[in-house]
């Protein structure tokens, strides 16, 4: 006669138990991954907001210095904005991979952004203006974004640089 033991008892995961918490895993690394991306974009705009008021503070420094804003340089890949800002700070590159541009509009004053994206740029507007990228002093798109947050009667002196 055999004698079968009925409480021999195996250790260990069966694959059933073993994707359930594969799944898990991958569900909540899921979700902590879209919170940090989305931390991660809330910081940038942030970057960008205080990087346009450095650049507010270091446009009023220079007019309080010389009696008005400085030259334009009229194209985006010029520095010329680093030589009048090297007294006051480093001219300073955009989270999203450009530098921000010292322009005029007419006969209005503006910090440009190029490509910051639609996200980015409505983040951005969120953050110091009223939300809506065609009113208030960030206007534009994805594409292109102007901030017009600095004193816009001072007198227009375009030195075509």
């Amino acid at each position: 006669m055999i004698k079968i033991n009925k409480e021999k008892t195996y250790r260990g995961f069966t694959l059933i138990e073993l994707l359930v918490v594969i799944a898990i895993i991958a569900l909540l690394s899921t979700v902590v991954l879209s919170s940090l991306q989305s931390a991660r974009e809330r910081g940038e705009a942030a970057r960008a907001a205080s990087d346009l008021r450095e650049i507010i503070t270091t446009l009023n420094l220079y007019y309080d210095d010389n009696g008005v804003y400085p030259c334009f340089d009229h194209s985006w890949d010029d520095g010329d904005e680093t030589s009048w800002a090297a007294p006051y700070f480093q001219w300073p590159e955009h989270p999203w991979g450009y530098e921000y541009h010292w322009e005029h509009g007419g006969s209005s004053f503006s910090i440009s952004l190029r490509s910051p994206g639609t996200d980015n740029a409505q983040n951005l507007d969120n953050l110091i203006d009223d939300g809506n990228l065609g009113t208030g002093n960030i206007r534009g798109n994805g594409t292109r974004l102007e901030y017009y947050g600095m004193d816009q009667g001072v007198t227009l002196i375009d030195c075509h640089i």
